[in-house]
């Protein structure tokens, strides 16, 4: 990819695989795309150089009491840090607010997403990978996230997210109230674990505001929604 000034030349044909793509203002580049993920979370798990013996024993590290991977003793890696563990050791190298330009294949599309942004948001898709399709327990949330992209901001994303719960339940106000809130609870929690875990092994905070940011987001649900809606279809409209 040539950068230069406002321009962004792209080729198409190394952005074939679902996932993000992180080009940085020194040339460097990363690629976080599911099917690294799967290679190589495991194996980083299993190195004692990458995470001590002694942070993972700590109840800190542990999965969340409503985890059903949960193991008497509490022990094992927690699911939704697979996302996270490959691409500990580059993204430690940047701070939340350092700009990125981050491109975002949806699988299946031909789509590109591409944004200038900051290292906190372009991360809202390991977040929201981390959450939704990881995670044991909130993955069965995923269906409320169809058609979300990661990189739209806060607001933009619960307004979508909004709008499939409103269609899922059939516009039924009470259902829609309970869903709602015990999602936030229940995100809450594992966000608030998520972040203890991420504040033993990270060097930077990129990875931990990017699921702060997730978790501000379900915030939005249970504010004046309907003003973000409204506003959020006439930025659209415009």
């Amino acid at each position: 990819m040539a950068v230069k000034e406002d321009t962004i030349n792209l080729q198409l044909s190394n952005y074939k695989q679902e996932g993000l793509y992180l080009h940085f203002e020194d040339s460097s580049r990363l690629v976080l795309t599911k099917e690294v993920i799967d290679q190589t979370a495991e194996k980083f798990w299993r190195d004692p150089a990458k995470i001590p013996p002694e942070i993972k024993e700590l109840d800190e590290f542990q999965r969340c009491s409503i985890c059903p991977g949960r193991r008497p003793t509490g022990s094992g890696l927690c699911s939704a840090l697979q996302p996270v563990l490959p691409f500990l050791e580059d993204v430690d190298k940047y701070a939340s607010f350092d700009k990125v330009t981050a491109v975002y294949r949806v699988k299946g599309q031909e789509v590109l997403n591409v944004a200038a942004t900051t290292m906190q948001i372009a991360l809202s898709y390991v977040a929201l990978l981390s959450l939704m399709h990881y995670c044991l327990h909130e993955r069965e949330y995923w269906r409320y996230y169809f058609g979300v992209v990661p990189l739209s901001g806060a607001e933009t994303v619960a307004a979508r997210v909004y709008l499939n719960i409103y269609w899922l339940h059939k516009g039924n106000k009470e259902e829609i109230d309970k869903v709602i809130s015990q999602f936030q609870e229940e995100l809450m929690l594992t966000t608030k674990n998520l972040v203890k875990r991420l504040n033993l092994i990270c060097k930077n905070d990129a990875f931990i505001n990017a699921f702060v940011n997730a978790q501000m987001t379900t915030a939005f649900l249970s504010m004046d929604i309907d003003s973000i809606l409204k506003d959020h279809v006439k930025t659209q409209s415009l």
